[in-house]
């Protein structure tokens, strides 16, 4: 199991932006948000899961605007591919994700399938 404090991931709304000739390119936001969140998983961990996992997000509100809160998944998936906590993103099999009311901004915990179905059970449990 790795468990990281990140800040909280911009809106998949906010990640991309067109240019000029249709170019695609990434938001200034989400670079930064990248940017910094990368030099946090770097400073907290160094290990790697490979394989299929399992991936829980706690997350804080930063105001009481409306959020949905699956806009935040995109962002931090493609951060753990990036920094390579995970093997690829397209190995995940199963994802949580929950608004907390007190916390670091964003906690996120990646469970190994293999080692750690127990632990994944037990907060399976407390969600339901």
């Amino acid at each position: 199991m790795i468990r990281l404090q990140l800040p909280l991931a911009p809106s998949v709304n906010r990640l991309w932006r067109s240019g000029s000739g249709g170019r695609v390119y990434r938001s200034k936001e989400y670079t930064s948000w990248l940017d910094e969140a990368g030099w946090m998983v770097r400073s907290q961990t160094r290990e790697r899961i490979i394989g299929p996992y399992i991936l829980h997000i706690a997350a804080v509100k930063p105001n009481k605007r409306k959020r949905d809160l699956d806009n935040i998944l995109k962002a931090t998936s493609d951060l753990l591919e990036e920094m390579g906590v995970v093997e690829s993103d397209s190995e995940c099999q199963a994802l949580a994700a929950e608004w907390v009311d007190y916390g670091s901004p964003m906690t996120v915990t990646i469970f190994g399938t293999e080692e750690e179905t127990g632990e994944w059970q037990n907060i399976r449990h407390l969600l339901n």
